[in-house]
């Protein structure tokens, strides 16, 4: 196996962690197939060398692909791909921003969850009637072929409005250009009909609509964080 190229760029910048930008980088070559699935990736000492950051930043980087299942880890064999996501991914994605979006979605599990969880304590009924709309302007989407990003979102707003807080109102809004995003990598990438796709994300969110409707707090919360984390999947694993 060939030697990867330099990190270009390797300190952070704009806000972006040296985890990120190494996160990014060896994502990218697995993407692209330079560490095709079954290769043994170099040490941490060796990688730290190459990209020019300590091992700590390495290890960081390492975990979040261990969550994405795009490598594993054992004792005494070191880490291995076990996984590929699409090498397409970095067209779809802009320069740089393939670890902010991943960020995004780490991000969201925790507020989003908190957001759910909130919404069914409270038990709006108004605002459970806002989330429904939000859910049949889905189906109506799905019905008639469209992308579904606006009622997507309009789907999270409406959960954080159910929350009766609005910092988590303007967080949801502050991020829905990161989510529009996602949805059109997974929408561009995915082996599946956009149907399909779509039905599977609407199924997850009235599972979550149901789990507020009923006043269950944490299956709520539960349900919101596995959504997210589907979602993520989709996007950057493709699966």
């Amino acid at each position: 196996m060939s030697d990867p190229a330099p990190l270009q760029n390797p300190k952070g910048v704009g806000g972006r962690t040296l985890s990120d930008t190494v996160y990014e980088q060896i994502y990218e070559r697995i993407s692209a197939g330079t560490w095709p699935e079954g290769t043994r990736l170099p040490t941490e000492i060796e990688m730290a060398d190459t990209f020019g950051v300590s091992r700590t930043v390495i290890r960081e980087a390492l975990l979040r692909l261990r969550i994405d299942g795009l490598v594993a880890s054992k004792q005494g064999a070191g880490t291995r791909v076990i996984g590929a996501p699409s090498q397409h991914v970095m067209e779809f994605a802009a320069p740089g921003s393939v670890a902010d979006i991943q960020r995004c979605y780490e991000f969201r599990v925790g507020i989003e969850g908190e957001a759910a969880r909130l919404a069914a304590q409270l038990n709006s009924k108004p605002r459970i009637a806002d989330i429904e709309a939000a859910l049949e302007a889905m189906d109506r989407c799905i019905a008639e072929g469209g992308l579904g990003a606006d009622e997507d979102i309009a789907f999270h707003i409406a959960v954080a409005q159910a929350s009766e807080n609005d910092y988590f109102v303007r967080t949801i809004h502050s991020v829905t250009n990161a989510i529009r995003i996602g949805i059109s990598i997974a929408a561009t990438l995915s082996t599946r009909s956009t149907a399909e796709r779509l039905a599977t994300a609407n199924r997850e969110h009235w599972a979550i609509f149901e789990a507020i409707r009923t006043g269950e707090a944490e299956l709520a919360r539960e349900r919101m964080q596995a959504h997210i984390e589907s979602a993520r999947r989709r996007v950057f694993v493709g699966r």
